[in-house]
């Protein structure tokens, strides 16, 4: 963790000290990069999420990071029970920089586990993308809870724990003889189809709170600075003396 992201999680800030950090930072970026920022946040979304099991080529993780990032994915959590996820910077083109990345990579644990007890913890339905019995088409999905998809390794696909707490199933149309898309390319079709039917509707609060979306705003900006610590601490001093 970055020196100024662990001085922005100790303080705890109210939904009005961030606007006033996000209007301090703003001063410090390009007015072209404010903007971009804020066009793009009203894009973000938590209301879906993305897990992956064991991938272990790189360019297959870089993209499926890529991918969510593009499509406005705010989160990807990884997760490592044999295979170490590595960014290609290449492929991935900066996406990493810009969502959330939860590892769950301790020795000796079921990190699927954990993973996936963490995402119900927090209100997700876990849906398996895979063929099953019980499954439907993406096209079909309910969407009206926050959704985590989960995705398997590139060889062995999802793992047994996995699909036994997987709340539902769901796959993606294939016409041709070949079974399965490769890991990247099944994550894309399925944020694409799942964000696009989001910005359809109009019954489904998929969009960042205002809270949230301003401290998106400031960590973002924060990246993009020098010395994001330094700045960080300049705006708590004048807050402290009363200065803005």
């Amino acid at each position: 963790m970055q020196q100024w992201a662990k001085l922005l999680s100790e303080k705890k800030l109210s939904t009005e000290e961030l606007k006033q950090l996000w209007d301090f930072l703003s001063h410090y970026i390009t007015p072209r990069r404010k903007a971009l920022f804020e066009e793009k946040i009203a894009h973000r979304t938590y209301h879906i999420t993305v897990a992956v099991e064991d991938i272990y080529q790189e360019r297959n993780a870089s993209a499926v990071v890529r991918s969510a990032e593009c499509f406005g994915v705010q989160s990807v959590h990884i997760i490592e029970n044999h295979n170490e996820y590595k960014i290609a910077k290449g492929i991935a083109k900066g996406a990493d920089k810009w969502v959330d990345l939860h590892l769950y990579d301790r020795k000796g644990q079921n990190n699927t586990e954990a993973c996936l007890q963490a995402l119900k913890a927090r209100g997700y339905r876990l849906v398996a993308t895979t063929p099953h019995q019980d499954d439907c088409y993406i096209d079909e999905l309910d969407l009206s809870q926050p959704t985590a998809f989960i995705m398997g390794g590139e060889k062995d696909g999802l793992t047994p724990t996995a699909m036994s707490m997987a709340d539902a199933f769901v796959k993606i149309p294939i016409y041709g003889f070949t079974e399965s898309f490769n890991i990247s390319v099944a994550t894309a079709i399925i944020l694409y189809e799942s964000t696009r039917r989001l910005h359809q509707s109009t019954d489904i609060a998929w969009q960042l709170d205002e809270t949230t979306r301003l401290q998106k705003l400031v960590e973002w900006a924060l990246k993009s600075v020098s010395d994001g610590s330094r700045l960080l601490m300049r705006f708590f001093e004048e807050q402290t003396n009363g200065i803005g």
